[in-house]
């Protein structure tokens, strides 16, 4: 069979990056993207599985064979020379393999790859954004980042901060590819030929990168450029100014393309990634970021009723029995031997609707997928577990204050606009509970505020530099002034934190000024993701420009408390969670007047940091890490248990950092 292919992966390196930038890492999503590109006939995971024992179920279920490295000390093993040679004998041994993929961010595969180029295999790199080296994606025939193929896109405002200058980038490849062909008289060309060019060009290329899934869509985002044609039910491209030559053969049978409206079904052209960012997204698509955000839009509706269903009735059969994790394990083991393609991520994803709306009970114990569940006392009947797990995505929207449109919801979480009476059983139910409120007219959470977080003791400091803060005379206080601002803000955060303080904090003024005024289109979500980057930029201007380590703390706390997991900030912040957690706990050293000692420590992990302080022989630098961890877990539970997960799968041969690790656990505890 053709375009077999080969995939070698560098499970430490992608695992441990995973753990330490708080993404749940799962195999399946990965497989089931290289399995779209072809017959995978060689799968091999190298690692030490002493240490990823909990990945293995999920390797295993993917037939990926695990190969054994044993590490040789804490922290390092030999995978890097045996999946190496492994390729190498790959490549010489099976004349038939075409696609050779290398998953790892470590530069020191650049080598191995141009060798594999030289054998004339095509290669394929996939490894993580943020810490995969340049030299082993130019190395490449095609690189795609490991976020992009996991589904971790960022969101739309995330996109249009962050990577705006890649895709400039890409734009300005796109036109010299264009270029090329109209030197060799080859337009319009063929799009999977140009992308093919492309990529010869820059193998970092790939539309996955920018949020799409083909690479039709992004041409068509960025019509501006270029023009669509049909033939022969293939699609070709040309430059804006291309036009037919009247003696080009069959000139008739070329159709121009014509991007569709997603909501007026009219025939317009589509608007460039600046023009559609200018805009506020309609209903639907908020809505769409909602789900997004809770890690539902790849759960088609018929699964995740089948699968609510089945967690109700196995909690009604064996209540107590079994923890959250032992649960999930057997229905992936049911649902395999029936042939059913369902992952435990997408169970996870799925159970989380009824965890967050409270339909679980713990029996006094902390919430956690290794203790016993069981059913909420209220939940009586399966049709009121999956009622009370899918109102969470309602209440998700309203807690964004987005404006309510029962036909859109129902059209997201129901494929079905016509259900309006279900999702309006759902508002009923919220409202009955104490969840919401409607207050003229329109949807809202309780309290004497419109504001519901006015009063939360961990965000005090940033709700009074709001409420204090004196906004420039002639000031717009609109909405989209206030995402300007914020812009502006993120843009200055690299240059100067005093001004991107003062930037974010009038958009938080202005963003509260126009929820309270019930402008159109001022949602809480925004609000909320405004104020954690202020409090993450004042914390910096606090800590590394005035020295005030004492003081910076609160604006710490209070970014940790808005950017909880499974809320949607967490998506939208989660670049910053680590190294603001870093900085958090090294400035332990320096409020004490201490040197950091080691000259790395301010890149290392969270876990690094909590294990150097939590055992150092100053017993000042000790208790006050304790007490900054212990207002850590009263604010983001969470967090602090990611932390310690972190330590047990990153040292679990240290007998002292495991130590760390249940001195963790002990705090969330309490």
């Amino acid at each position: 069979m053709s375009n077999q292919i080969a995939v070698f992966i560098d499970f430490e390196n992608v695992a441990l990056w995973a753990e330490q930038e708080f993404l749940d890492f799962e195999l399946t999503p990965l497989m089931e993207y290289l399995q779209s590109r072809g017959p995978v006939v060689i799968k091999r995971c190298y690692g030490d599985w002493s240490r990823f024992s909990r990945y293995r179920e999920e390797l295993m279920n993917n037939a990926i064979d695990l190969i054994q490295i044993y590490s040789v000390r804490a922290g390092k093993n030999r995978a890097d020379i045996r999946m190496a040679l492994d390729a190498l004998e790959t490549a010489m041994t099976r004349s038939q393999i075409h696609t050779f993929v290398i998953i790892s961010g470590d530069s020191d595969f650049g080598p191995l790859v141009s060798k594999l180029r030289e054998y004339g295999r095509y290669t394929l790199g996939i490894g993580p954004r943020d810490v995969t080296h340049p030299l082993l994606v130019k190395a490449c025939d095609e690189f795609v980042y490991l976020e992009s193929v996991l589904g971790d896109q960022p969101e739309l405002d995330d996109l249009e901060n962050n990577m705006h200058a890649d895709n400039e980038a890409a734009r300005s490849l796109l036109g010299k590819a264009l270029r090329i062909h109209a030197q060799r008289g080859e337009l319009p060309i063929l799009a999977a030929k140009l992308k093919q060019t492309m990529l010869l060009m820059d193998s970092a290329f790939n539309e996955a990168n920018f949020g799409y899934t083909q690479f039709k869509n992004w041409l068509e985002n960025n019509s501006d450029l270029l023009q669509l044609f049909n033939r022969d039910l293939q699609l070709y491209v040309a430059p804006m100014d291309f036009v037919i030559p009247s003696d080009l053969e069959d000139m008739h049978l070329w159709e121009k393309s014509v991007v569709e409206n997603e909501t007026s079904g009219a025939t317009t052209p589509s608007v460039s990634l600046l023009d559609s960012m200018s805009a506020r997204p309609s209903l639907r698509t908020q809505y769409k970021q909602i789900f997004n955000r809770l890690k539902m839009t790849a759960v088609d509706f018929n699964t995740r009723r089948d699968v609510l269903r089945d967690i109700y009735r196995e909690l009604g059969e064996h209540p107590g029995e079994r923890t959250t994790d032992e649960l999930l394990d057997a229905l992936c083991t049911r649902y395999d031997a029936q042939g059913l393609i369902r992952s435990k991520t997408t169970l996870r994803q799925i159970w989380q609707m009824g965890f967050r709306q409270r339909a679980f009970d713990y029996h006094g114990q902390v919430a956690s997928v290794h203790v016993p569940v069981w059913l909420a006392k209220e939940i009586d009947s399966e049709a009121a577990f999956v009622h009370r797990a899918e109102a969470g995505f309602v209440y998700a929207v309203i807690n964004a204050g987005i404006e309510i449109d029962k036909a859109e919801l129902a059209v997201i979480l129901l494929n079905d606009h016509d259900q309006v009476d279900y999702v309006q059983s759902l508002l009923d139910d919220l409202e009955e509970r104490g969840l919401i409120i409607q207050s003229e007219g329109r949807y809202a959470l309780p309290g004497p505020h419109i504001i519901p977080f006015v009063d939360e003791p961990a965000l005090e400091p940033v709700c009074y530099d709001i409420q204090h803060v004196q906004l420039p005379d002639n000031l717009p206080g609109t909405p989209e002034k206030a995402r300007g601002i914020a812009k502006t803000a993120m843009l200055q955060r690299s240059q100067d934190f005093a001004a991107s303080a003062r930037s974010y904090l009038y958009a938080c003024r202005i963003q509260w000024d126009a929820v309270e005024e019930g402008e159109p289109g001022a949602t809480l979500e925004d609000l909320r993701w405004y104020m954690a980057s202020y409090a993450s930029v004042k914390a910096g201007e606090m800590s590394q420009i005035h020295r005030d380590y004492g003081h910076s703390r609160p604006y710490y706390l209070a970014f940790f408390n808005l950017v909880q997991e499974d809320d949607p900030l967490w998506s939208r912040m989660r670049g910053l969670i680590n190294p603001m957690l870093c900085y958090y706990w090294v400035n332990a050293w320096r409020e004490l007047g201490m040197s950091a000692g080691n000259p790395s420590l301010n890149a290392s992990s969270p876990a690094e940091i909590a294990i150097r302080a939590a055992l150092h022989e100053d017993p000042e630098l000790c208790k006050l890490w304790f007490t900054m961890t212990n207002s850590l877990a009263e604010v983001n539970p969470g967090l602090v248990r990611r932390v310690s997960n972190q330590i047990r799968l990153n040292r679990n041969d240290a007998p002292a950092s495991i130590q760390v690790a249940d001195t963790l656990d002990q705090m969330l505890m309490a």
